[in-house]
Parts: C-alpha cells; structure tokens; sequence
C-alpha cells in the first residue's frame, strides 16, 4: 500500500513539475505559475510526511544503540525517553560491566541535569559498583558526580567515593585532581 501510494505521489508530482515547466515557458499569466508551484510543494510534502509516518524504526540491539538513542534524545531535551532509552538498554544480556556502567551513568547524569540528586547518586552508585575491578580513566565530571552525593545529603558516601578514585592515581595520574575535593569535605563536613 505504501509503494502503491508513493508511485501515485511521484507521478503526481512528475505531472505537476511538467506542468509548471511548460506553464513557465509557454509565459502563461503568474496566478496559474503560483497555483502550479503550490502543486508541486504540497506533491514534496505529502511525500516527506509518508516517509517521516512509515520509515521504519530500526530496533536497537547494540550498547550504542542505547547510548546514542539517548543522547540524541536528550539534545532534544527529551529526558525521560533518554532515561526510558538507556533502562531498555540494560535489559539486554550481553552487555559488559563497562557498557552498563556507562547506561548507568548517563542515566545520573541525566538525573543530575534535572536535579533529582538521589535517584542521580543511586545511578552513579550502580555504575561505580559495575566498574570497581575496572581501569578508567579521569573524567573532570567526577566532582559533579561526588557533589550530586553531598547535595542528596550523602556526604560521607561522596568521600568513599573520592577516596576509591583517589585510589586510581596507580594507573592515572590526573585522579590525583581530587585531592582538593577530598580536603573540602574532610573540613566542611567533620
């Protein structure tokens, strides 16, 4: 039905471009030229809606699926789907802890955006629990990720998270960035 509509839509539009042509040519008066462009832009949009209503959705199956569906969704300032993506994705058996980890974090991201701190640290716990055995690297978001903790009022979690990331200077040096953020909570909250 689709293909049968769209040659009717092609050749619609092949008509009224033909149309326009020879009206153009033939100098015919500029009421009948706009009514035959008129034709011609309404053929290309009726077309554009049925391929925008029936394209085909690809399912996801891979952990980029997820993570970029997510993105795109929240460049679209789309949250909730970001999050309804990323939890879709950790439904799948598969994954590495790396990946779901990574699910997990952008879904506190996403939280921390919206300033729902808790729900953001309990992604941010699921993710750092994933990836304890794990080498990764300095990210400057991780005082982002250890503030989130003091503003769900979970201060002395936000400091056994700075502690295990300091922890991470053996194999990368710029962990040793948060120094300062252990000293500031050490003094503002003992």
């Amino acid at each position: 039905m689709k293909k049968f509509l769209l040659y009717m839509l092609y050749f619609s539009l092949l008509y009224d471009v033909v149309h326009l042509v020879y009206r153009t040519v033939a100098k015919y008066s500029l009421e009948n030229l706009v009514y035959d462009a008129s034709l011609v832009i309404r053929d290309l949009i009726v077309i554009l809606i049925i391929f925008k209503i029936t394209r085909s959705k690809k399912k996801r199956t891979k952990f980029k699926h997820f993570h970029n569906g997510a993105i795109i969704a929240e460049m679209e300032r789309e949250y909730e789907k970001a999050l309804e993506i990323r939890n879709e994705g950790l439904k799948l058996s598969g994954l590495s802890n790396a990946e779901r980890a990574g699910l997990h974090a952008g879904n506190g991201g996403t939280y921390l955006y919206l300033k729902d701190y808790n729900n953001a640290t309990f992604c941010f716990d699921k993710a750092f629990e994933l990836v304890q055995e794990e080498k990764f690297p300095y990210d400057k978001q991780y005082i982002e990720v250890i503030d989130s903790y003091v503003k769900a009022n979970r201060k002395e979690d936000a400091l056994k998270l700075v502690e295990s990331l300091l922890q991470r200077q053996s194999y990368h040096k710029k962990f040793k960035k948060l120094e300062p953020v252990r000293e500031k909570l050490l003094t503002k909250y003992n």
